[in-house]
């Protein structure tokens, strides 16, 4: 009775230590996972030397490869990439940009929907209303902006100041839309200007002016000359003191 009661006892004491078998084999693998994170994480100094001087050797010209006894490490240099160089557009002087739009609007000029006008101040382009919009209307036709489009690749990086001059003929106006000459005028010098502003020019070029009819270029009486005075008008011509900049008025 009393070796039965001992060997209960000690089946009793070693079920009771079990858990010492799970904890030590725990730690071990622990023990063996910070291991491997050890050994991969450290550098072999001698293998980055050799990987280094290699990369050195290929990258430096011949008359400055790296020697045996360096650190292997590239040298930085200030100009090793060349900075980013924007050369800027070359500006067109006024004689330059009458050749261009000479050539560029010939088949408009051929046609007489377009007049070149040429003097000492600088260069007109005279645009008939035929071309550009519909009676009494001011939105731009499509054959009118394929000629804009034109000319706004002449004029783009243009420092030259460019003046958008609508006017009419002297028949009243008096519609839902317009209710005047002037209106008309202004309207249509607007939108000239604005469709070339979204083509690329700059705003600080360009100056509006709408005459209504106070301006003709031809007689009022027939349906030709009021045709003719009918137009948009662009001039362009070298700024001056007093022209808008993108910094104000100049001094």
């Amino acid at each position: 009775m009393k070796r039965k009661k001992q060997k209960l006892s000690a089946m009793h004491n070693t079920g009771a230590d079990r858990y010492l078998i799970t904890y030590a084999d725990l730690i071990t693998l622990l023990l063996g996972l910070f291991v491997i994170l050890y050994a991969t994480s450290e550098v072999n100094a001698e293998k980055f030397k050799e990987f280094s001087t290699a990369f050195t050797e290929y990258f430096k010209s011949k008359d400055q490869k790296a020697g045996k006894t360096g650190d292997g490490v590239l040298d930085g240099t200030k100009n090793a990439i060349s900075d980013a160089i924007i050369t800027p557009a070359p500006q067109k002087n006024i004689e330059e940009i009458t050749e261009l739009t000479k050539k560029a609007l010939a088949g408009y000029m051929q046609s007489g929907n377009i007049e070149l006008v040429e003097s000492n101040e600088g260069l007109k382009i005279i645009m008939s209303e035929k071309l550009l919009f519909k009676s009494a209307k001011a939105t731009i036709e499509q054959q009118g902006s394929s000629a804009l489009d034109s000319i706004a690749k002449i004029l783009q990086n243009s420092s030259q100041k460019i003046l958008i001059d609508g006017h009419t003929d002297a028949d009243p106006i008096n519609t839902f839309s317009y209710e005047s000459n002037w209106h008309l005028s202004a309207m249509r010098a607007t939108n000239v200007a604005y469709y070339l502003v979204q083509k690329g020019l700059p705003e600080y070029n360009l100056m509006i002016r709408g005459f209504g009819s106070q301006r003709p270029i031809a007689d009022n009486t027939s349906a030709k000359g009021k045709a003719a005075n009918r137009r948009v008008e662009i001039f362009i011509k070298d700024a001056t003191a007093d022209s808008p900049s993108n910094s104000g008025y100049t001094e």
